[in-house]
């Protein structure tokens, strides 16, 4: 294991031998945004608050609006949850190929290193219809 404040849980299963490996450097990052992302206030019980809830947005209309609360929910969420990170952009936007999909585009670098370089996170969700 590396020296980087920046190790979590693996999201993945474990491998053949039953190893569970390690998420570190940008993987560990991604992996907790993601975590935010995809869980709703109220799943944890020592932190009721926890997650942006993104799935409470399915059947939504896929609206300027909608995509707006969508991008201000992510942006509280990961300001409140994850310190690691600078946030400089949430790109919430329709889908090209379907647009009853929202296609989520998270910029972010990780705190504490000038050279650090911009990584993004790419996510579709499907709402309701247009």
């Amino acid at each position: 294991m590396t020296g980087s404040l920046f190790v979590g849980w693996p999201l993945d299963a474990p491998d053949p031998s039953g190893s569970l490996g390690f998420a570190d450097d940008a993987q560990a990052l991604r992996e907790a945004l993601w975590n935010i992302l995809m869980t709703n206030p109220g799943e944890r019980l020592m932190r009721p608050s926890f997650g942006a809830g993104l799935n409470q947005w399915i059947g939504q209309p896929n609206t300027q609006s909608t995509r707006q609360l969508i991008a201000s929910q992510i942006t509280a969420a990961i300001g409140i949850w994850e310190q690691r990170v600078t946030l400089s952009g949430v790109d919430v936007s329709v889908d090209p190929q379907d647009a009853a999909r929202v296609v989520i585009v998270l910029s972010y670098a990780a705190r504490g290193s000038v050279t650090a370089p911009r990584q993004q996170l790419t996510l579709g969700l499907g709402l309701g219809s247009a």
